[in-house]
């Protein structure tokens, strides 16, 4: 299962997060998107996984989100279908061997992912095949020495037992298809009744939870609220089958005789956990509304701290393209920080403990950034995306020369106090102003937003920049200032600058990522990187 789900979710690359993207727009298209990847994937906590990570990135909204792991806990029963149906009906091995050595030749054979991706999925299905023969063969032996039914206690306490055994295999294995696999073999073969099956069935979807629990241990807000969705389907999804436990086998096998096939043990079971499941759907129908209100004013505290990440999730990271989206959006929360640090410095006197405030939770991002972006080169990426995470680095650069410069612009204009006189005041005061518009204009998603006005409130600040430095100079020749003073406003003047450029440079590099344009040229205009001029 393992080979099969890992292979599967590489070759679907970039047609994972289409297929999640498009097909979500409404409840009932994430009912089908999370039924369908989770049928070509194999893996509901693969498809929770990826929910987790696209709500973050903003690809889903949490209300889809819901519908797409509903979705998923449906689509994950064409596992046992898949074991039901050809687990049992063939020759086993002549079956499974020819996928082991087609899926063995693709991955020696080539250098390019999706193949490889594709020969590993088709091994992990042949593999998955020749393990469920020897199960079948163990079991035969096993069951005709032991009966493992005369251990199971009779009624609901037995039933609940079974259970828990089955959410105890799934949360040891990380894999319910594959504890689904053996237990349906082991009914198949006779060593537990259709009943004790079902019943270890309904934990197996249980234990499916442990995976989105285990994800959502310290990550955002959206990842910890469909967690706790996936949860909360899955407990009542099983407490509503295992109240209704005899009734649905009863119906299920008056069905197989009204169809006069009767059904083998594998083929109900199967039919038992999609049965189920979309009962467990048609029961969310109706509650999926107050399911999200509830879950909307839940886990808010620790996500409106501005120093926590909000889109970053480390279930994202194994999907590149999706990974990049996240940390774009982050950038943007980064980036409003350091605009915030520079509009908190341009006022006379500077707001020192704003620029702290900000300074310090843009130093805790960028700390969490680093660390997703190690996790995220980890991975092989392709020649595009690894030039794009190159330009999200450096607007994340300009950004922390932005924060630098205000945090030392800060301390040296607290000590300087207001400006003096002789035409210095008036100089800084519009100096000041257009550093603020354009630290105004550069936040992220800003309606109107262009780089070319960007460019112009630059050339702006630029203009007034050389003024408020010529009547410095002015200043200290006809000994308006000391020399020391003229310097040390000189010196507050350049950070200043430096300041304002390192922004409008972040936003104009974060505006090209989004629009898919090449990157900017960004001239420098001629501070070194102390912030004084050359």
């Amino acid at each position: 299962m393992h080979l099969l789900t890992d292979g599967l979710k590489l070759a679907a690359g970039r047609a994972l997060e289409d297929m999640l993207e498009r097909w979500t727009s409404t409840p009932l298209r994430g009912l089908g998107a999370g039924m369908l990847i989770t049928t070509l994937v194999q893996s509901s906590s693969a498809v929770t996984v990826a929910g987790i990570g696209f709500v973050n990135a903003g690809l889903l909204s949490l209300r889809n989100a819901l519908w797409v792991i509903f979705g998923s806990n449906v689509g994950t029963t064409m596992n046992a279908w898949l074991v039901a149906a050809l687990g049992f009906s063939f020759k086993i091995d002549a079956f499974a061997l020819p996928f082991v050595g087609i899926g063995a030749v693709l991955m020696l054979a080539t250098s390019r992912m999706r193949p490889r991706a594709l020969g590993q999925a088709l091994s992990g299905f042949g593999v998955l095949f020749l393990g469920i023969d020897v199960l079948k063969d163990t079991f035969s032996a096993f069951g005709s020495g032991i009966d493992l039914q005369q251990f199971i206690m009779p009624g609901l306490t037995g039933w609940v037992m079974l259970v828990a055994i089955g959410t105890l295999i799934t949360i040891l294995m990380q894999a319910s298809g594959a504890a689904i696999a053996i237990i349906i073999t082991a009914a198949q073969t006779g060593l537990m009744s259709t009943e004790a099956a079902c019943a270890m069935v309904i934990g197996t979807n249980i234990g499916t939870t442990s995976t989105a629990i285990l994800s959502a241990i310290g990550a955002t807000a959206n990842a910890r609220r469909l967690a706790a969705a996936h949860v909360f389907f899955n407990l009542v999804t099983g407490a509503v089958a295992l109240m209704l436990l005899p009734l649905l086998i009863g119906l299920l096998g008056l069905l197989s005789e009204w169809l006069e096939k009767p059904a083998t043990p594998a083929v109900m079971i199967a039919m038992f956990h999609t049965t189920f499941n979309l009962l467990g759907v048609a029961l969310m129908v109706p509650a999926a509304k107050f399911l999200l209100s509830f879950l909307s004013a839940r886990f808010r505290r620790s996500d409106e701290e501005s120093a926590r990440p909000q889109h970053l999730d480390a279930n994202s990271v194994s999907v590149p393209d999706l990974a990049l989206r996240a940390l774009r959006m982050e950038l943007g929360r980064t980036h409003v920080l350091a605009g915030n640090c520079l509009r908190a410095v341009i006022h006379s006197p500077p707001d020192t403990p704003l620029v702290s405030r900000n300074g310090d939770a843009f130093v805790a991002l960028t700390t969490a950034i680093g660390s997703y972006t190690r996790g995220v080169t980890t991975t092989s990426l392709p020649l595009a995306l690894a030039e794009a995470l190159a330009r999200n680095l450096r607007a994340l650069q300009y950004q922390e020369s932005t924060v630098d410069a205000a945090r030392s612009a800060a301390e040296l204009g607290e000590a300087l106090g207001l400006p003096p006189a002789h035409g210095i005041d008036e100089a800084f005061a519009h100096f000041r102003n257009a550093a603020g518009e354009l630290a105004d204009a550069s936040m992220p998603g800003k309606p109107g937003f262009r780089s070319e006005d960007i460019e112009r409130l630059l050339a702006s600040a630029e203009t007034r920049y050389a003024a408020l430095k010529e009547a410095l100079l002015v200043a200290g020749a006809h000994a308006h200032l000391d020399i020391r003073s003229m310097q040390e406003w000189l010196r507050l003047a350049s950070l200043l600058r430096r300041a304002t450029e390192q922004i409008a440079k972040s936003a104009q590099t974060l505006a090209a990522l989004e629009e898919g344009l090449p990157q900017p040229v960004l001239e420098h205009r001629g501070d070194d990187e102390s912030g004084n001029d050359q």
